[in-house]
């Protein structure tokens, strides 16, 4: 007996299938592994700003303003 070659239509339903299995896997690492992450993913519509502060190097104090010329 020999089997059956695949036809047109089975390729189809199985990169179909690939396709579909990859983007859910995706999704669940996405939703599902990021948990608690700063940028957590959320579907609900809720944005929220983090606000970002420049980074420091231990034993360095804070930036200067620029000094400001003499008018005239």
């Amino acid at each position: 007996m020999r089997g059956r070659f695949p036809t047109v239509g089975d390729r189809v339903i199985g990169i179909a299938l690939g396709v579909a299995l990859g983007i859910a896997v995706i999704l669940l690492f996405l939703f599902l592994g990021s948990r608690n992450t700063i940028d957590e993913p959320s579907i609900s519509g809720g944005t929220t700003q983090t606000a970002t502060q420049p980074a420091t190097i231990p034993g360095q104090s804070a930036p200067k303003p620029p000094k400001q010329s003499p008018a005239g």
